[in-house]
């Protein structure tokens, strides 16, 4: 215990240390980090190159992207119809940067506003569908995080609708390369964003100027058709891009590049090393044996055979191929009646932890119990006797 004098001589000190004000943290400096890379296939996800894909970093408008999904799902699942009339409100005027110039009480289909979300990056067009859909922008921002969630992309976190430098200097929208290739993989599902994001140009109002597609490597890559591109001085030069190339598709997103023409040299180098290293393989071939029989109880074959429902197809880097595996998922046993192609399984392509496809394992054959038994044919009820082996 503290004797009275040296309390008496700390108590003031700890009082000054408590009186003297905190230095903040030191503010990231994003644009000083290394520039961030990925390419994947866009099928499985596997990763075919990667450098600082996990750095946490502004995306600037390639957040968009988000915006596109929820909406293409909303469409799909009947929420929201494509021509929707969307009013512009005084928020949506006055934001800055990249823009197709709405004007406070400006109504536009849906549908039209996201061509001019993907194709000229308006970050009016955004802010107008952000409070039309979801109320206001933070109730958009608080869907768009959930979601990001739920896609598993766990570096990820929006503060704004539009990826624009935020107020404070210091809540800037952060993810990584790989979040957005995974936000990338999710958009490649819904073939009204393909729509989008592969229009080259767009004449949001009669007599407006054309806007062009900020992706030039629309124009560089024959077979490039998305997705999006970003810029803000703490995010450099960003692309997220896609193309196919008999039957595979890649995805490569490029996040800190110094130049615009910088990230698309290089979003095209990855896309054309990407497709050199891979090779389309076969992994399952439909109506191939998987397996042993599996045992049948009550019926007048002791087991059955199952087969592949379909083939399996997938882009394996060339130099992995003995790493892929085939698993199959069977039952222990079947039980009687059971008509031939009824799927009772699956098998599962592998490679090393990431599954490359999948497809059903059914019946090669019916499954016919032993004794008597109803059978239904052409809405008739009959009995039928199977006579026992050697009858």
């Amino acid at each position: 215990m503290l004797s009275t004098p040296l309390r008496s001589v700390l108590s003031p000190c700890l009082v000054l240390l408590a009186l003297l004000p905190c230095r903040p943290a030191a503010a990231v400096d994003y644009a000083a980090l290394p520039e961030s890379v990925i390419c994947i296939d866009a099928v499985s996800g596997v990763t075919i190159a990667a450098q600082h894909p996990d750095t946490r970093r502004p995306p600037a408008s390639m957040i968009k992207l988000m915006m596109m999904l929820m909406v293409a799902e909303g469409m799909d699942d009947g929420r929201w119809a494509p021509d929707l009339a969307v009013t512009a409100s005084a928020e949506a005027q006055r934001m800055g940067g990249t823009q197709v110039y709405l004007e406070a009480g400006d109504v536009h289909m849906l549908e039209h506003l996201m061509r001019a979300v993907a194709v000229a990056s308006a970050n009016d067009a955004a802010v107008a569908v952000a409070e039309a859909l979801w109320g206001s922008k933070d109730g958009y921002l608080e869907a768009a995080n959930k979601r990001a969630g739920e896609l598993g992309m766990a570096d990820t976190e929006w503060h704004s609708v539009h990826g624009l430098p935020p107020d404070d200097r210091k809540t800037f929208d952060l993810t990584t390369a790989r979040d957005m290739a995974t936000l990338a993989r999710h958009c490649l599902a819904h073939p009204r964003i393909l729509e989008w994001v592969g229009a080259k140009e767009l004449v949001f109002t009669p007599g407006q100027a054309t806007a062009y597609n900020t992706n030039k490597l629309l124009w560089r890559m024959d077979d490039c058709d998305g997705l999006k591109t970003g810029y803000i001085r703490a995010a450099g030069f960003c692309v997220t891009a896609t193309a196919e190339r008999d039957g595979t598709r890649l995805i490569v997103v490029v996040m800190g590049s110094d130049s615009g023409n910088g990230r698309f040299r290089r979003a095209e180098a990855l896309l054309e090393d990407g497709f050199a290293s891979l090779q389309r393989m076969r992994l399952v071939e439909a109506g191939a044996y998987a397996g042993d029989p599996v045992p049948v109880e009550g019926a007048r074959e002791g087991a059955v055979r199952l087969r592949a429902e379909a083939d399996v197809w997938a882009s394996i880097p060339v130099d992995a191929r003995d790493r892929v595996r085939v698993e199959a998922k069977r039952p222990e046993r079947l039980e009687a009646p059971m008509d031939a192609g009824v799927r009772v399984g699956e098998l599962v392509a592998w490679l090393d932890d990431v599954v490359l496809g999948r497809c059903g394992l059914v019946l090669a054959a019916a499954i016919e119990p032993a004794g008597w038994y109803l059978r239904v044919e052409g809405g008739r009820v009959y009995w039928k006797n199977l006579p026992e082996e050697g009858g």
